[in-house]
């Protein structure tokens, strides 16, 4: 790791890529009975989590590491997620599900290696009482049910590193409060919905992230035509920061897959009560993936943005691979060109990850 601190870009590419067919070509954990711990290990595969016995609850969570080479500012590599899934359920209506994040845990940039940026963050805490599947409830801190993305972040889960703007500006990513959720039967593949309402007290607050004061909203998604489905998003809120600011959001996203082939995309666009003008904010991406052989895919991504305030759009253009070993690995490269980004922090350059779902 000093090493690669020191020459960061010239061996990183390899290292992940030994990593990922480390990944790919590791035996199964051994079923002798040689040890005590072996009963344990027979009971794990990589990307379900591990039973706690005969409890009910599942440890499980995933990891990234990356590195990064902005044009404008000096390389980066780091730890930049390790996160603990801890999920629970008896077979029930009851069930249990939490997420804890530790962030920038390991970063090196030239002249410095350092821990001290770590953060750790209550990403999810939640309980779901599920009598029926047309009528669910959950209490807790969620995942704003706003748009595919934000619903789906996992690292091991997304084609890219970079985050497209639209699914973590326009909105507070998180929300604590109340949801009631479910599938009604009204076509063959059903009808999701989400109801949520936050009243503004967020559990284990992100400083980062400017924080619900007041919200509610809603989801549907719809399967309109074979292998496509349909999102439409609505939230009305106030944050943390501007209390007195009246937000509506408006979101509709899409996803087509079939034969390993995708598309998808997704547009929001937020009306403020502000007095001020060119408060509102809008903006899209559009992200196709192509596969190239069994475990390599092609992804390319155009995203505009219009921050609020702003005099110019923003436009990034990414292109990149992943190399996908096992369903739980995957290794991701890409380089992305943004234009107008002003004073908004948009990946400009190279960028590789290593991401394991455990």
């Amino acid at each position: 790791m000093i090493d690669l601190a020191m020459r960061p870009l010239s061996r990183l590419g390899g290292l992940l890529l030994a990593c990922a067919f480390g990944f790919a070509s590791a035996q199964e954990p051994s079923t002798g009975s040689g040890t005590g711990f072996d009963p344990i290990a027979r009971r794990y595969e990589l990307g379900h989590g591990l039973p706690l016995g005969d409890t009910g609850a599942v440890l499980g969570g995933y990891g990234t590491i990356s590195a990064v080479d902005d044009r404008d500012t000096d390389w980066r590599v780091g730890v930049d997620s390790l996160s603990a899934f801890l999920w629970w359920d008896n077979g029930g209506s009851w069930h249990f599900f939490s997420e804890t994040e530790l962030e920038d845990s390991l970063v090196a940039e030239p002249g410095r290696f350092t821990s001290k940026e770590a953060e750790v963050e209550l990403e999810r805490f939640y309980v779901d009482y599920t009598p029926a599947d047309a009528l669910k409830f959950r209490v807790g801190k969620f995942l704003t049910p706003v748009g595919r993305w934000n619903l789906i972040h996992a690292s091991p889960l997304v084609w890219t590193t970079a985050r497209p703007l639209i699914t973590e500006t326009t909105f507070p990513t998180n929300a604590t409060g109340l949801m009631v959720y479910g599938t009604l039967p009204f076509t063959a593949n059903g009808v999701e919905y989400s109801l949520y309402y936050s009243p503004g007290t967020e559990l284990a607050r992100d400083r980062d992230i400017d924080t619900f004061e007041d919200a509610f909203g809603g989801r549907l998604v719809l399967s309109p035509l074979p292998h496509t489905e349909l999102g439409l998003s609505y939230a009305n809120f106030e944050q943390r920061q501007s209390p007195d600011d009246r937000k509506n959001l408006y979101g509709i996203d899409f996803a087509w897959s079939r034969w390993r082939w995708e598309v998808s995309g997704e547009f929001h666009y937020r009306v403020t009560s502000s007095r001020f003008e060119d408060r509102d904010e809008q903006g899209l991406y559009v992200q196709a993936v192509a596969p190239l052989t069994a475990r390599w895919y092609a992804v390319a991504r155009y995203e505009t943005f219009r921050r609020s305030g702003a005099e110019r759009d923003i436009n990034v253009y990414l292109g990149g691979v992943n190399f996908r070993p096992r369903p739980a690995v995957v290794l991701k490269a890409e380089y992305s060109s943004a234009t107008d980004t002003d004073d908004i922090e948009v990946r400009d350059g190279l960028l590789f990850s290593l991401a394991v779902l455990f």
